[in-house]
Formats: structure tokens, sequence, C-alpha cells
């Protein structure tokens, strides 16, 4: 068993997303079934599952319609750090035994509310906060890190650096540095292809520069496999993703390999 540990499902005729109707690689509805077509044959089984909206409207729709299927590991909401109606969502949310935090969309700066908002998921059973952003946003979030030791931290999407870049840039390196400081911090590879050229690189060696950062930072123990799909199939495919993160962390062990590809993502989400 393999584990994506990022990846999304909607109906864009149920809520808006804001995306272009004409781009029908990610304007469709996007279910277990479509994720098992890909996934299986490079031997993904299970995934989890993470909202890309900030309205509650969708992940409410997604819990409903596939909390029950067996490739659906595991669920993250989304909100805005500041979002005052946070601790009512988690504990409605909460009643669904597959909830394990939310994500932040780091585009603001976290003010009291945010640490009420995270300090509420200390010592409950759901206890993941993820940031997507910048190098900046996510930077700003440092204060949350620290002062939550119980919550556990995930960096996704490499803070949207370019993924295919021969050199990564020096303020993702000090912001490596800087959050794997904290344990309980981890990050995802997610993002490979969504963040690389159009289309993507197919060759896995085009990778190894940010997958290194990440591993150096954080080591084995505390890097999970995410595709970011279905929009990485707006660059590429699937198996490139899989592909090319296998490829990394076979060459430092199989057993970095396991624990990327799935025990890191089991640990981190209570599976």
């Amino acid at each position: 068993m393999k584990i994506d540990a990022h990846i999304h499902l909607y109906d864009p005729a149920v809520h808006d997303y804001g995306w272009p109707p004409d781009d029908w690689k990610i304007y469709r509805r996007v279910e277990p079934d479509d994720f098992r077509s890909v996934a299986e044959p490079v031997g993904i089984t299970r995934a989890v599952v993470v909202a890309c909206s900030a309205d509650p409207g969708q992940l409410e729709y997604v819990f409903q319609t596939h909390h029950d299927d067996p490739s659906v590991a595991a669920f993250i909401g989304a909100s805005a750090p500041n979002n005052p109606d946070f601790i009512s969502q988690y504990d409605r949310f909460s009643a669904y035994p597959k909830f394990r935090g939310f994500r932040f969309h780091c585009m603001e700066a976290p003010g009291e509310q945010a640490s009420r908002n995270v300090a509420h998921l200390a010592g409950k059973p759901a206890n993941v906060m993820e940031f997507l952003g910048d190098v900046g946003g996510i930077g700003s979030m440092r204060g949350l890190v620290a002062a939550n030791p119980d919550v556990t931290f995930v960096i996704e999407h490499f803070a949207r650096v370019r993924t295919d870049a021969e050199v990564v840039s020096q303020d993702f390196l000090r912001l490596l540095d800087d959050m794997s400081g904290f344990a309980h911090v981890c990050i995802k590879t997610s993002a490979l292809l969504p963040l690389a050229a159009d289309p993507a690189p197919t060759d896995p060696a085009r990778y190894a520069p940010v997958l290194e950062a990440a591993w150096q930072a954080f080591g084995e123990d505390r890097c999970l496999f995410g595709s970011d799909w279905p929009l990485l199939e707006m660059k590429g495919e699937y198996a490139t993703a899989v592909q090319a993160t296998e490829a990394f962390f076979a060459a430092i062990s199989p057993d970095a390999l396991d624990k990327v590809m799935r025990r890191n993502a089991m640990r981190v989400y209570k599976l």
C-alpha cells in the first residue's frame, strides 16, 4: 500500500471554484474512481483528500459523498487563518471519523483569532494544520508553529517555488531551515508538476534539487508524498509525479522510500 497525501475531489456543478470552464482537465466532476484509474497502475491505493475551497459547503459535500470510499484515507479542510467561524466549522467536521484538520491559505498575517483557531486543535485526534502559500506567507506562520507543539504542521507545495529549477532559491532554503527546526513540522512533496514548466518535465532528475532541499531539511521521517491531482493534469501525468518522487527517495534507501510513500502519512494522519 502507498498513500498520496494530497488529492482533490470536487464537482464544479455544485460549487464554484473560479476555474475556467473550458479547461476540461480540471473543470469536471472528480470522484474516487477517477483517482483510482491513474493511481492504482503506479501502486497508489489510498489518498488524503484536501479541500480546494475555503467554502465549508465544499468539504461538507465531499464528506457526505465520499466518506465511506475505501480509497479515501482522510480529509483536510480549508480556511483563512483569521476565520472567526473556524472553531465551529472544526467542531462540526469532527463528527466525521476521517476528518484530520485544516489547511490555511497563508495570504494574511495571523492575528489573535488565528492563534485561537490553531490552539483549538491541540490534544484532539484531528490535529493537523497545513500551510498553503509562498515563502513569505508560510514564514509568517512561525509564531503559530512555535506556540503549538501539540499540533502537527505540514508545509504544502514547496511554498510555491519553481520545482524544476536547477538552483533552489535561498529564501526557500532559509524557510526550510527555520521550519524544520520544529519537530512537529513536516513537508509534502506535493505539486511537483503544477509548479514546474508547462509541460512539466518527465525526467525525474529535473525535480531532484527541490526534493534534495526538502530531504536535507526534514529528513526521511518528515517528508510525505503528495501529488496535487487532478490539478497536475494541466501540465503532465500522475505517473510522472510518482516516479520522480520514488526515484529520488529510492536512491537514498528502501526504508526512506517506504516512509515517504506510506509510513509517514500513516503517522501524521493517524491512518
